[in-house]
């Protein structure tokens, strides 16, 4: 009897880590913690050329937008598809240092909306407005927000 308890738990808990692989796998570094981290981490991306860091932190909407075929490629293809774009095209910030201030924040629900200062070399450039959209527990960038 103790010999099929202990059949029985071990079962158990390799289940419970293969599931907790297939989800880690599954999630990966895709998205962000954060509505702010997530427009961050996406412009930094884009800034950067790093077509990666792009391709994981943007929605459906915006991965469709830039692949420009009316599909919504996954992550894998998106990146193909950037790199090539940007194949020997250079970012113009590489070896500088890029940095954010938060301006403004809103989230609501599964929505939220960043206003960040970009700054690159400790200069302020720009200040953009982005939207950002939760799925799965995940932030992605969602391109800028609609003007109502």
């Amino acid at each position: 009897m103790k010999n099929k308890k202990t059949i029985i738990l071990v079962s158990c808990i390799s289940a419970i880590l293969v599931v907790s692989v297939a989800v880690m796998a599954f999630i990966g570094n895709k998205g962000a913690g954060d509505s702010v981290s997530a427009a961050r981490e996406y412009l930094e991306a884009s800034m950067r050329y790093d077509t990666k860091g792009m391709a994981n932190t943007a929605s459906d909407k915006v991965r469709q937008q830039l692949y420009n075929t009316g599909e919504i490629p996954t992550v894998r293809e998106l990146i193909k598809a950037l790199n090539k774009s940007y194949d020997g095209v250079p970012s113009g910030y590489e070896g500088r240092k890029i940095s954010f201030t938060v301006v403004d924040e809103y989230v609501s629900g599964d929505t939220g909306y960043v206003k960040l200062n970009v700054y690159v070399d400790g200069v302020k450039m720009y200040t953009r407005e982005c939207a950002t959209v939760r799925i799965g527990g995940r932030w992605y960038y969602d391109g800028e927000p609609e003007v109502k």
